[in-house]
């Protein structure tokens, strides 16, 4: 939990290295010490993927291995889709996310399967899809700024400008700080990702 409270604190404070360093150092160390924890698995899994783009491949190792202890674990399916999304592999991340959702529809972290799917569609082009699994994220947790910004771009690259600048505005109110060098500094992701995001998000009027 220290290391996913570090990891929400590097992406969402300002992208410092000190918080960074701090979640992949307490990520690892649950990894070492929780090898038969499924939970703290699937944590780490999540910030290392998100955090180090050169060790994917333990981020994808913690998952299997969290997955392997406990099959149904939604919050390690959600994990391991929304991780796989970002690096552009769109379609075991939604088959990932469906089945989360199947085995915990009520749950609080749904809105982590829901921004899975969006990215995912997102990805893959499909502008319209990765807007409504956006909207589902909002009204899921309505003050989690990621789908705002990611239903915001969808709507631009659809030419549904005037709707993407409303959502823009409600971004700056849920998170007054974003900035799009938020989004595409992120080592989150591939780079051709967050690259389209960015674009489609000038297009707005979001502050660079």
């Amino acid at each position: 939990m220290i290391a996913w409270s570090h990891e929400q604190r590097y992406l969402r404070g300002g992208l410092l290295e000190e918080d960074k360093t701090t979640a992949l150092r307490h990520a690892r160390l649950a990894i070492a010490a929780g090898s038969d924890d499924a939970t703290a698995l699937a944590i780490a899994g999540l910030v290392i993927g998100f955090l180090d783009p050169r060790d994917y491949a333990t981020a994808l190792d913690a998952f299997d291995r969290s997955l392997a202890l406990s099959p149904s674990s939604a919050l390690a399916l959600g994990f391991s889709a929304v991780t796989r999304a970002w690096r552009g592999e769109s379609a075991i991340a939604i088959e990932q996310a469906e089945q989360a959702q199947r085995l915990s529809p009520f749950d609080p972290l749904s809105n982590i399967r829901h921004m899975a799917i969006a990215i995912a569609h997102f990805v893959a082009g499909r502008f319209e899809e990765a807007a409504t699994a956006a909207n589902r994220a909002t009204q899921a947790h309505p003050r989690f700024s990621p789908p705002y910004w990611m239903r915001a771009a969808a709507l631009a690259n659809l030419d549904r400008i005037d709707e993407a600048k409303i959502l823009a505005q409600r971004l700056l109110e849920v998170q007054p700080e974003f900035t799009i060098a938020s989004i595409t500094s992120a080592p989150l992701a591939n780079p051709k990702i967050l690259a389209a995001s960015g674009h489609a998000l000038r297009r707005v009027g979001l502050p660079e």
